[in-house]
């Protein structure tokens, strides 16, 4: 049971060592073209967002007037 515990510790151990390398600092390069493409996505979501709600709206409408259109 000792060694399962010392066995355990030491996997922890390595393991918190993995984590602390993971949070190496990224190039200056990297969290600008990062910036960038945030500011792509956001201008893109701007301009393709109301088009997709025009046509949710469109078809929700289509489908109330179709529903109560069958019950006259």
């Amino acid at each position: 049971m000792k060694a399962l515990k010392v066995w355990a510790l030491s996997v922890l151990a390595s393991l918190g060592l993995m984590v602390g390398a993971a949070h190496a600092e990224l190039p200056a390069s990297v969290a600008t073209s990062v910036t960038a493409i945030q500011t792509d996505g956001t201008a893109i979501f701007d301009l393709v967002f109301p088009v997709v709600a025009a046509f949710l709206g469109l078809a929700i409408v289509i489908k109330l007037f179709k529903r109560f259109a069958n019950k006259v």
